[in-house]
Protein backbone atom coordinates (compact mmCIF):
# COMPACT_ATOMS: atom_id res chain seq x y z
CA UNK A 1 0.00 0.00 0.00
CA UNK A 2 1.43 3.34 -1.06
CA UNK A 3 2.26 5.74 1.75
CA UNK A 4 -0.29 8.50 2.05
CA UNK A 5 1.09 11.96 1.43
CA UNK A 6 0.18 14.79 3.75
CA UNK A 7 -1.89 17.36 1.91
CA UNK A 8 -1.68 20.90 3.12
CA UNK A 9 -5.11 22.48 3.58
CA UNK A 10 -6.05 24.70 0.68
CA UNK A 11 -5.82 28.45 0.99
CA UNK A 12 -9.59 28.71 0.77
CA UNK A 13 -10.22 26.22 3.58
CA UNK A 14 -7.71 27.94 5.87
CA UNK A 15 -9.29 31.27 5.09
CA UNK A 16 -12.74 29.88 5.80
CA UNK A 17 -11.66 28.52 9.18
CA UNK A 18 -10.00 31.79 10.04
CA UNK A 19 -13.12 33.72 9.06
CA UNK A 20 -15.31 31.40 11.12
CA UNK A 21 -13.05 31.72 14.14
CA UNK A 22 -12.95 35.48 13.77
CA UNK A 23 -16.72 35.56 13.42
CA UNK A 24 -17.07 33.63 16.69
CA UNK A 25 -14.81 36.10 18.42
CA UNK A 26 -16.73 39.01 16.98
CA UNK A 27 -20.05 37.48 18.03
CA UNK A 28 -18.71 36.97 21.53
CA UNK A 29 -17.61 40.58 21.53
CA UNK A 30 -21.05 41.76 20.43
CA UNK A 31 -22.65 39.80 23.25
CA UNK A 32 -20.12 40.91 25.86
CA UNK A 33 -22.14 43.95 26.87
CA UNK A 34 -24.92 41.70 28.11
CA UNK A 35 -22.66 39.12 29.71
CA UNK A 36 -21.67 39.03 33.39
CA UNK A 37 -18.15 40.10 34.23
CA UNK A 38 -17.41 36.62 35.64
CA UNK A 39 -18.48 33.11 34.70
CA UNK A 40 -20.47 31.38 37.44
CA UNK A 41 -19.39 27.90 38.46
CA UNK A 42 -20.92 25.52 41.02
CA UNK A 43 -19.07 23.11 43.28
CA UNK A 44 -20.98 20.02 44.46
CA UNK A 45 -18.50 18.53 46.85
CA UNK A 46 -17.55 17.55 50.40
CA UNK A 47 -15.72 19.83 52.81
CA UNK A 48 -12.10 19.93 53.95
CA UNK A 49 -11.29 21.87 57.16
CA UNK A 50 -7.59 22.13 56.22
CA UNK A 51 -8.57 23.95 53.02
CA UNK A 52 -6.69 21.94 50.42
CA UNK A 53 -9.40 19.69 49.02
CA UNK A 54 -13.16 19.52 48.49
CA UNK A 55 -15.33 22.61 48.52
CA UNK A 56 -12.58 24.79 49.95
CA UNK A 57 -10.17 23.82 47.17
CA UNK A 58 -12.86 24.38 44.55
CA UNK A 59 -13.58 27.90 45.75
CA UNK A 60 -9.89 28.78 45.64
CA UNK A 61 -9.45 27.24 42.20
CA UNK A 62 -12.46 29.17 40.92
CA UNK A 63 -11.02 32.44 42.17
CA UNK A 64 -7.63 31.59 40.69
CA UNK A 65 -9.25 31.19 37.27
CA UNK A 66 -11.27 34.37 37.55
CA UNK A 67 -14.76 32.88 37.98
CA UNK A 68 -17.41 33.33 40.65
CA UNK A 69 -18.06 30.21 42.70
CA UNK A 70 -21.23 28.72 44.21
CA UNK A 71 -21.14 25.71 46.55
CA UNK A 72 -23.42 22.93 47.73
CA UNK A 73 -21.89 20.50 50.22
CA UNK A 74 -22.52 16.78 49.88
CA UNK A 75 -20.72 15.85 53.08
CA UNK A 76 -18.81 17.30 55.98
CA UNK A 77 -15.45 15.72 56.69
CA UNK A 78 -13.03 15.81 59.58
CA UNK A 79 -9.75 15.63 57.67
CA UNK A 80 -6.37 17.22 57.34
CA UNK A 81 -3.12 16.58 55.49
CA UNK A 82 -2.67 13.31 57.35
CA UNK A 83 -6.02 11.73 56.54
CA UNK A 84 -9.76 11.54 57.10
CA UNK A 85 -11.04 10.71 60.57
CA UNK A 86 -14.78 11.13 60.15
CA UNK A 87 -17.44 11.75 57.47
CA UNK A 88 -21.02 12.92 57.83
CA UNK A 89 -22.98 12.66 54.58
CA UNK A 90 -25.68 15.24 53.98
CA UNK A 91 -29.32 14.22 53.99
CA UNK A 92 -30.24 13.95 50.26
CA UNK A 93 -33.21 16.29 50.67
CA UNK A 94 -30.98 18.90 52.28
CA UNK A 95 -28.45 18.59 49.44
CA UNK A 96 -31.25 19.20 46.94
CA UNK A 97 -32.37 22.17 49.01
CA UNK A 98 -28.86 23.62 48.70
CA UNK A 99 -28.79 22.99 44.96
CA UNK A 100 -32.20 24.56 44.47
CA UNK A 101 -31.16 27.55 46.53
CA UNK A 102 -28.49 28.20 43.90
CA UNK A 103 -30.35 27.28 40.71
CA UNK A 104 -33.58 29.04 41.67
CA UNK A 105 -31.71 32.29 42.14
CA UNK A 106 -28.73 32.31 39.75
CA UNK A 107 -27.49 31.02 36.39
CA UNK A 108 -24.88 28.25 36.41
CA UNK A 109 -22.36 28.29 33.54
CA UNK A 110 -20.47 25.19 34.66
CA UNK A 111 -20.27 22.80 37.57
CA UNK A 112 -17.89 20.39 39.19
CA UNK A 113 -19.40 17.33 40.87
CA UNK A 114 -17.16 15.63 43.38
CA UNK A 115 -17.69 13.31 46.31
CA UNK A 116 -21.12 11.59 46.37
CA UNK A 117 -20.81 9.20 49.28
CA UNK A 118 -24.12 7.29 49.07
CA UNK A 119 -26.48 6.01 46.33
CA UNK A 120 -29.12 8.42 47.64
CA UNK A 121 -26.82 11.41 47.14
CA UNK A 122 -26.09 10.26 43.58
CA UNK A 123 -29.81 10.00 42.85
CA UNK A 124 -30.44 13.41 44.39
CA UNK A 125 -27.87 15.10 42.14
CA UNK A 126 -29.08 13.20 39.06
CA UNK A 127 -32.66 14.29 39.64
CA UNK A 128 -31.74 17.90 40.24
CA UNK A 129 -29.40 18.02 37.22
CA UNK A 130 -32.03 16.50 34.92
CA UNK A 131 -34.58 19.09 36.01
CA UNK A 132 -32.03 21.91 35.63
CA UNK A 133 -31.13 20.95 32.07
CA UNK A 134 -34.80 20.71 31.14
CA UNK A 135 -35.45 24.14 32.59
CA UNK A 136 -32.44 25.66 30.84
CA UNK A 137 -33.55 24.22 27.51
CA UNK A 138 -37.00 25.70 28.00
CA UNK A 139 -35.56 29.10 28.95
CA UNK A 140 -32.97 29.05 26.12
CA UNK A 141 -30.10 29.14 28.60
CA UNK A 142 -26.90 27.38 27.56
CA UNK A 143 -26.49 23.93 29.13
CA UNK A 144 -23.90 24.15 31.90
CA UNK A 145 -20.61 22.32 31.47
CA UNK A 146 -20.53 19.32 33.82
CA UNK A 147 -17.20 18.04 35.12
CA UNK A 148 -17.43 14.87 37.21
CA UNK A 149 -14.63 13.79 39.49
CA UNK A 150 -15.63 10.15 40.10
CA UNK A 151 -14.35 9.95 43.66
CA UNK A 152 -14.05 6.24 44.43
CA UNK A 153 -10.49 5.60 45.54
CA UNK A 154 -7.92 7.62 47.46
CA UNK A 155 -4.35 7.93 46.17
CA UNK A 156 -3.42 5.36 48.82
CA UNK A 157 -5.73 2.83 47.17
CA UNK A 158 -8.33 2.90 49.94
CA UNK A 159 -11.92 2.56 48.72
CA UNK A 160 -13.99 5.64 49.56
CA UNK A 161 -17.39 4.24 48.53
CA UNK A 162 -19.42 1.16 49.30
CA UNK A 163 -19.98 -1.18 46.32
CA UNK A 164 -23.58 0.08 46.14
CA UNK A 165 -22.48 3.73 46.06
CA UNK A 166 -19.84 2.97 43.42
CA UNK A 167 -22.44 1.28 41.23
CA UNK A 168 -24.78 4.25 41.65
CA UNK A 169 -21.99 6.64 40.71
CA UNK A 170 -21.58 4.90 37.36
CA UNK A 171 -25.15 5.91 36.48
CA UNK A 172 -24.36 9.63 36.63
CA UNK A 173 -21.23 9.37 34.46
CA UNK A 174 -23.13 9.73 31.12
CA UNK A 175 -24.59 13.03 32.32
CA UNK A 176 -21.12 14.60 32.50
CA UNK A 177 -19.25 16.31 29.70
CA UNK A 178 -15.95 15.06 31.05
CA UNK A 179 -14.77 12.88 33.93
CA UNK A 180 -11.41 13.06 35.70
CA UNK A 181 -10.54 9.62 37.16
CA UNK A 182 -7.23 8.76 38.77
CA UNK A 183 -5.58 5.48 37.71
CA UNK A 184 -7.53 3.41 40.25
CA UNK A 185 -10.87 4.97 39.34
CA UNK A 186 -10.13 4.62 35.63
CA UNK A 187 -9.39 0.91 36.12
CA UNK A 188 -12.66 0.48 38.03
CA UNK A 189 -14.71 2.20 35.32
CA UNK A 190 -12.95 0.12 32.67
CA UNK A 191 -13.56 -3.06 34.72
CA UNK A 192 -9.85 -3.75 34.50
CA UNK A 193 -8.26 -6.10 36.98
CA UNK A 194 -5.28 -3.84 37.67
CA UNK A 195 -4.61 -0.10 37.29
CA UNK A 196 -2.44 1.14 34.44
CA UNK A 197 1.30 0.94 35.02
CA UNK A 198 2.40 2.93 31.97
CA UNK A 199 1.09 5.61 29.66
CA UNK A 200 0.02 3.19 26.93
CA UNK A 201 -2.19 1.24 29.33
CA UNK A 202 -3.60 4.51 30.65
CA UNK A 203 -4.50 5.57 27.12
CA UNK A 204 -6.14 2.22 26.32
CA UNK A 205 -8.32 2.37 29.44
CA UNK A 206 -9.26 6.03 28.82
CA UNK A 207 -10.37 5.12 25.30
CA UNK A 208 -12.44 2.20 26.59
CA UNK A 209 -14.22 4.29 29.25
CA UNK A 210 -14.86 7.06 26.72
CA UNK A 211 -16.50 4.57 24.35
CA UNK A 212 -18.49 2.88 27.11
CA UNK A 213 -20.01 5.99 28.65
CA UNK A 214 -19.95 8.41 25.72
CA UNK A 215 -18.16 11.14 27.69
CA UNK A 216 -14.76 12.77 27.45
CA UNK A 217 -12.21 11.29 29.85
CA UNK A 218 -9.28 13.12 31.36
CA UNK A 219 -7.19 10.28 32.79
CA UNK A 220 -4.72 11.59 35.35
CA UNK A 221 -1.25 10.08 35.13
CA UNK A 222 0.01 11.55 38.39
CA UNK A 223 0.36 8.12 39.99
CA UNK A 224 2.74 7.11 37.20
CA UNK A 225 4.84 10.20 37.89
CA UNK A 226 4.88 9.45 41.63
CA UNK A 227 6.11 5.98 40.74
CA UNK A 228 9.25 7.48 39.23
CA UNK A 229 8.48 8.74 35.73
CA UNK A 230 10.08 12.08 34.83
CA UNK A 231 7.12 12.87 32.58
CA UNK A 232 3.75 13.63 34.10
CA UNK A 233 1.49 12.86 31.15
CA UNK A 234 -2.30 12.75 31.25
CA UNK A 235 -4.63 11.37 28.59
CA UNK A 236 -7.58 13.21 27.09
CA UNK A 237 -10.01 10.86 25.33
CA UNK A 238 -12.91 12.45 23.45
CA UNK A 239 -15.81 10.88 21.55
CA UNK A 240 -16.14 12.17 18.01
CA UNK A 241 -19.60 13.67 17.35
CA UNK A 242 -19.31 12.67 13.69
CA UNK A 243 -18.48 8.97 13.67
CA UNK A 244 -18.48 7.98 17.32
CA UNK A 245 -14.79 7.15 17.23
CA UNK A 246 -12.51 8.16 20.10
CA UNK A 247 -9.68 10.64 19.69
CA UNK A 248 -6.93 10.61 22.29
CA UNK A 249 -4.46 13.37 23.08
CA UNK A 250 -1.48 13.19 25.40
CA UNK A 251 -1.32 16.21 27.68
CA UNK A 252 2.30 16.29 28.71
CA UNK A 253 3.95 17.99 31.62
CA UNK A 254 7.10 17.81 33.69
CA UNK A 255 7.05 15.87 36.93
CA UNK A 256 7.16 18.06 40.03
CA UNK A 257 8.96 16.23 42.82
CA UNK A 258 6.91 16.90 45.95
CA UNK A 259 4.83 15.02 48.49
CA UNK A 260 2.47 17.97 48.83
CA UNK A 261 -0.36 16.83 46.56
CA UNK A 262 -3.34 16.96 48.94
CA UNK A 263 -6.46 17.84 46.98
CA UNK A 264 -4.89 17.85 43.51
CA UNK A 265 -7.73 15.77 42.06
CA UNK A 266 -10.38 18.15 43.36
CA UNK A 267 -8.38 21.15 42.24
CA UNK A 268 -7.89 19.83 38.72
CA UNK A 269 -11.57 19.04 38.16
CA UNK A 270 -12.73 22.41 39.48
CA UNK A 271 -10.09 24.15 37.35
CA UNK A 272 -11.42 22.35 34.27
CA UNK A 273 -14.96 23.47 35.12
CA UNK A 274 -13.80 27.06 35.50
CA UNK A 275 -11.76 27.08 32.30
CA UNK A 276 -13.95 25.18 29.83
CA UNK A 277 -16.41 28.05 29.17
CA UNK A 278 -13.38 30.26 28.53
CA UNK A 279 -11.89 27.90 25.91
CA UNK A 280 -12.91 26.55 22.50
CA UNK A 281 -12.03 22.88 23.05
CA UNK A 282 -11.34 20.38 25.79
CA UNK A 283 -7.77 20.09 24.55
CA UNK A 284 -7.20 23.80 25.04
CA UNK A 285 -8.92 23.59 28.44
CA UNK A 286 -6.84 20.67 29.68
CA UNK A 287 -3.57 22.16 28.52
CA UNK A 288 -4.31 25.42 30.33
CA UNK A 289 -5.35 23.49 33.44
CA UNK A 290 -2.23 21.33 33.28
CA UNK A 291 0.03 24.38 33.08
CA UNK A 292 -1.72 26.04 36.00
CA UNK A 293 -1.64 22.85 38.09
CA UNK A 294 2.10 22.41 37.47
CA UNK A 295 2.67 25.90 38.85
CA UNK A 296 0.42 25.34 41.86
CA UNK A 297 2.10 22.02 42.70
CA UNK A 298 5.56 23.48 42.11
CA UNK A 299 4.86 26.20 44.70
CA UNK A 300 3.37 23.80 47.25
CA UNK A 301 6.51 23.11 49.27
CA UNK A 302 6.82 26.75 50.40
CA UNK A 303 3.35 26.76 51.98
CA UNK A 304 4.25 24.67 55.05
CA UNK A 305 0.64 23.63 55.70
CA UNK A 306 0.18 20.52 57.82
CA UNK A 307 2.39 17.64 58.88
CA UNK A 308 1.37 15.25 56.12
CA UNK A 309 0.80 15.68 52.40
CA UNK A 310 0.21 19.39 52.13
CA UNK A 311 -2.02 21.25 49.65
CA UNK A 312 -1.01 23.06 46.48
CA UNK A 313 -0.58 26.84 46.33
CA UNK A 314 -3.72 28.24 44.71
CA UNK A 315 -2.33 31.77 44.79
CA UNK A 316 0.94 31.04 43.00
CA UNK A 317 0.04 33.29 40.05
CA UNK A 318 -1.37 36.14 42.09
CA UNK A 319 0.85 36.83 45.05
CA UNK A 320 4.07 34.83 45.44
CA UNK A 321 4.12 35.43 49.16
CA UNK A 322 2.11 36.91 51.97
CA UNK A 323 5.15 39.05 52.77
CA UNK A 324 5.72 42.54 51.50
CA UNK A 325 8.20 42.75 48.64
CA UNK A 326 10.67 44.46 50.96
CA UNK A 327 10.44 41.70 53.56
CA UNK A 328 10.70 39.01 50.89
CA UNK A 329 13.75 40.71 49.36
CA UNK A 330 15.47 41.31 52.70
CA UNK A 331 15.05 37.64 53.56
CA UNK A 332 16.25 36.38 50.19
CA UNK A 333 19.23 38.73 50.10
CA UNK A 334 20.44 37.65 53.55
CA UNK A 335 23.37 35.51 52.26
CA UNK A 336 24.66 38.42 50.16
CA UNK A 337 24.22 40.87 53.04
CA UNK A 338 26.21 38.59 55.32
CA UNK A 339 28.99 38.30 52.75
CA UNK A 340 29.15 42.09 52.36
CA UNK A 341 29.18 42.77 56.08
CA UNK A 342 31.89 40.18 56.66
CA UNK A 343 34.13 40.96 53.68
CA UNK A 344 37.64 42.27 54.32
CA UNK A 345 37.06 45.50 52.40
CA UNK A 346 34.27 46.51 54.78
CA UNK A 347 35.83 45.26 58.02
CA UNK A 348 39.10 47.01 57.12
CA UNK A 349 37.21 50.23 56.50
CA UNK A 350 35.73 50.04 59.99
CA UNK A 351 39.04 49.55 61.78
CA UNK A 352 40.82 52.01 59.41
CA UNK A 353 43.32 49.44 58.16
CA UNK A 354 42.11 49.49 54.56
CA UNK A 355 44.73 50.84 52.18
CA UNK A 356 43.94 54.31 50.91
CA UNK A 357 44.93 53.09 47.44
CA UNK A 358 42.31 50.33 47.63
CA UNK A 359 39.63 52.77 48.76
CA UNK A 360 40.64 55.25 46.03
CA UNK A 361 40.24 52.51 43.39
CA UNK A 362 36.76 51.82 44.72
CA UNK A 363 35.85 55.54 44.79
CA UNK A 364 37.01 56.08 41.21
CA UNK A 365 34.78 53.23 40.04
CA UNK A 366 31.92 54.57 42.18
CA UNK A 367 32.29 57.92 40.38
CA UNK A 368 31.73 56.15 37.07
CA UNK A 369 28.86 54.13 38.44
CA UNK A 370 27.07 57.09 40.03
CA UNK A 371 27.27 59.13 36.83
CA UNK A 372 25.34 56.37 35.10
CA UNK A 373 23.12 55.74 38.12
CA UNK A 374 21.94 59.35 37.89
CA UNK A 375 20.55 58.66 34.43
CA UNK A 376 18.61 55.66 35.75
CA UNK A 377 17.06 57.71 38.54
CA UNK A 378 16.09 60.38 36.01
CA UNK A 379 14.56 57.66 33.83
CA UNK A 380 12.59 56.39 36.83
CA UNK A 381 11.31 59.92 37.36
CA UNK A 382 10.09 60.08 33.75
CA UNK A 383 8.34 56.71 34.04
CA UNK A 384 6.74 57.27 37.44
CA UNK A 385 2.97 57.07 37.43
CA UNK A 386 2.58 59.31 40.48
CA UNK A 387 3.64 62.90 40.89
CA UNK A 388 5.26 62.41 44.31
CA UNK A 389 7.38 59.57 42.92
CA UNK A 390 8.43 61.66 39.93
CA UNK A 391 9.60 64.37 42.32
CA UNK A 392 11.41 61.87 44.55
CA UNK A 393 13.46 60.32 41.76
CA UNK A 394 14.16 63.69 40.15
CA UNK A 395 15.56 64.98 43.45
CA UNK A 396 17.54 61.77 44.00
CA UNK A 397 19.03 62.10 40.51
CA UNK A 398 20.22 65.63 41.20
CA UNK A 399 20.89 66.58 44.80
CA UNK A 400 21.41 63.13 46.29
CA UNK A 401 23.99 61.80 43.86
CA UNK A 402 25.69 65.18 43.50
CA UNK A 403 26.55 65.14 47.20
CA UNK A 404 28.18 61.75 46.84
CA UNK A 405 30.24 62.82 43.82
CA UNK A 406 31.30 65.96 45.70
CA UNK A 407 32.41 63.82 48.64
CA UNK A 408 34.53 61.70 46.27
CA UNK A 409 36.30 64.76 44.86
CA UNK A 410 37.01 66.22 48.27
CA UNK A 411 38.32 62.88 49.57
CA UNK A 412 40.66 62.48 46.61
CA UNK A 413 42.10 65.95 47.10
CA UNK A 414 42.38 65.59 50.89
CA UNK A 415 44.31 62.31 50.64
CA UNK A 416 46.51 63.27 47.70
CA UNK A 417 44.83 61.39 44.85
CA UNK A 418 44.09 62.68 41.37
CA UNK A 419 40.30 63.18 41.13
CA UNK A 420 40.39 62.92 37.32
CA UNK A 421 38.20 60.12 35.89
CA UNK A 422 39.75 56.71 35.22
CA UNK A 423 38.74 53.84 32.96
CA UNK A 424 35.78 51.67 33.83
CA UNK A 425 36.55 48.23 35.32
CA UNK A 426 34.94 45.02 34.09
CA UNK A 427 33.08 44.75 37.42
CA UNK A 428 31.65 48.25 37.10
CA UNK A 429 30.73 47.61 33.47
CA UNK A 430 28.91 44.41 34.42
CA UNK A 431 26.85 46.18 37.10
CA UNK A 432 25.91 49.05 34.78
CA UNK A 433 25.09 46.58 32.02
CA UNK A 434 22.72 44.67 34.30
CA UNK A 435 20.88 47.83 35.31
CA UNK A 436 20.48 48.98 31.72
CA UNK A 437 19.19 45.60 30.57
CA UNK A 438 16.50 45.87 33.21
CA UNK A 439 15.79 49.49 32.28
CA UNK A 440 15.45 48.48 28.61
CA UNK A 441 12.46 46.29 29.56
CA UNK A 442 10.44 49.50 29.74
CA UNK A 443 9.05 48.54 33.15
CA UNK A 444 8.91 51.24 35.80
CA UNK A 445 8.55 48.62 38.55
CA UNK A 446 11.65 46.69 37.49
CA UNK A 447 13.64 49.90 37.14
CA UNK A 448 12.74 50.91 40.69
CA UNK A 449 13.69 47.44 41.94
CA UNK A 450 17.05 47.32 40.17
CA UNK A 451 18.23 50.59 41.78
CA UNK A 452 16.91 49.73 45.25
CA UNK A 453 19.97 47.82 46.59
CA UNK A 454 22.19 50.86 46.01
CA UNK A 455 19.95 52.65 48.49
CA UNK A 456 19.16 49.93 50.99
CA UNK A 457 22.43 47.99 51.23
CA UNK A 458 24.39 51.23 51.62
CA UNK A 459 22.01 52.51 54.30
CA UNK A 460 22.28 49.22 56.20
CA UNK A 461 26.08 49.22 55.96
CA UNK A 462 26.31 52.86 56.94
CA UNK A 463 24.30 52.27 60.10
CA UNK A 464 26.21 49.11 61.04
CA UNK A 465 29.62 50.66 60.40
CA UNK A 466 28.69 53.77 62.38
CA UNK A 467 27.66 51.59 65.33
CA UNK A 468 30.87 49.54 65.10
CA UNK A 469 33.06 52.63 64.98
CA UNK A 470 31.22 54.07 67.96
CA UNK A 471 31.51 50.81 69.93
CA UNK A 472 35.25 50.74 69.27
CA UNK A 473 35.54 54.36 70.48
CA UNK A 474 37.01 55.50 67.17
CA UNK A 475 36.71 59.21 66.35
CA UNK A 476 34.71 59.49 63.13
CA UNK A 477 36.09 62.99 62.44
CA UNK A 478 39.67 61.70 62.25
CA UNK A 479 38.76 58.34 60.70
CA UNK A 480 40.08 58.16 57.08
CA UNK A 481 36.71 56.84 55.92
CA UNK A 482 34.60 58.66 58.49
CA UNK A 483 32.92 60.98 55.97
CA UNK A 484 31.83 57.96 53.89
CA UNK A 485 30.37 56.27 56.98
CA UNK A 486 28.65 59.48 58.05
CA UNK A 487 27.16 60.06 54.59
CA UNK A 488 25.47 56.65 54.38
CA UNK A 489 24.26 56.68 57.98
CA UNK A 490 22.84 60.18 57.59
CA UNK A 491 19.12 60.51 58.45
CA UNK A 492 18.36 62.12 55.08
CA UNK A 493 19.83 59.16 53.21
CA UNK A 494 17.88 56.81 55.49
CA UNK A 495 14.68 58.70 54.67
CA UNK A 496 15.42 58.48 50.93
CA UNK A 497 16.05 54.77 51.28
CA UNK A 498 12.75 54.27 53.08
CA UNK A 499 10.90 56.14 50.34
CA UNK A 500 12.54 54.03 47.62
CA UNK A 501 11.62 50.81 49.44
CA UNK A 502 8.03 51.98 49.95
CA UNK A 503 7.70 52.65 46.22
CA UNK A 504 8.99 49.13 45.52
CA UNK A 505 6.41 47.69 47.91
CA UNK A 506 3.58 49.57 46.22
CA UNK A 507 4.59 48.51 42.72
CA UNK A 508 5.11 44.89 43.75
CA UNK A 509 1.72 44.74 45.45
CA UNK A 510 0.08 45.84 42.19
CA UNK A 511 2.22 43.62 39.96
CA UNK A 512 1.48 40.26 38.35
CA UNK A 513 3.42 37.25 39.58
CA UNK A 514 5.73 37.46 36.56
CA UNK A 515 6.40 41.15 37.13
CA UNK A 516 6.97 40.53 40.85
CA UNK A 517 9.58 37.87 40.12
CA UNK A 518 11.25 40.10 37.51
CA UNK A 519 11.47 42.82 40.16
CA UNK A 520 12.91 40.41 42.69
CA UNK A 521 15.44 39.01 40.23
CA UNK A 522 16.57 42.52 39.26
CA UNK A 523 17.08 43.49 42.91
CA UNK A 524 18.91 40.30 43.86
CA UNK A 525 21.28 40.48 40.91
CA UNK A 526 22.01 44.13 41.74
CA UNK A 527 22.78 43.01 45.28
CA UNK A 528 25.33 40.48 44.05
CA UNK A 529 26.89 43.20 41.91
CA UNK A 530 27.15 45.38 45.02
CA UNK A 531 29.24 42.70 46.70
CA UNK A 532 31.55 42.47 43.69
CA UNK A 533 31.72 46.24 43.47
CA UNK A 534 33.18 46.51 46.97
CA UNK A 535 35.39 43.49 46.42
CA UNK A 536 37.08 45.08 43.41
CA UNK A 537 38.82 47.50 45.76
CA UNK A 538 40.98 44.54 46.77
CA UNK A 539 40.90 42.35 43.66
CA UNK A 540 41.65 45.17 41.18
CA UNK A 541 39.89 43.82 38.05
CA UNK A 542 40.96 44.84 34.55
CA UNK A 543 40.15 48.36 33.34
CA UNK A 544 39.15 49.73 29.96
CA UNK A 545 35.59 48.38 29.70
Amino acid sequence: MAEQQYQQPSQSSRTTRAMEALARLEAAGEQAANKPSRLRVLSIEGSDPIGGAGTMADMKAFSAQGVFGYAAMTSVLAQNTQGVTSIVNMDPDFLVAQLNAVSDDAVIDAMKIGMLGTPELVDAVKGWLTALETQYQHDAIAKPVVVLDPVMYAKSGDALLTPQAEQALRTIVPMADIITPNVLELAALADAGQPATNIDELETMARLVCERYGVAVYAKGGALALAGSESSTDILAEPSPQDGDVRTTRIEGKTVHTQNVHGTGDTLSSTLAALRPQCDTWEETTRRAKTWMNGAIGAADRLHVGKGHGPVDFTWQHAPTGLRFSADYWNRVRPIRERIHGMRFITSMVDATLSLDDFAFYLHQDDIYLTDYTSLLALASSRADRLDERVFFAQAASGGVDSEVLFHRNWFIKHGFDPAPVSRSEVTAAYIGHEHRVADSGSYARLVAVVMPCFWLYAAMGKEMRDQVRDKHIDVDTHPFGEWIRMYSDPEFTESTLREVQICDRLAAEASIDEYEHMMHAALVSSEHEFRFFEQGLTRPALGF
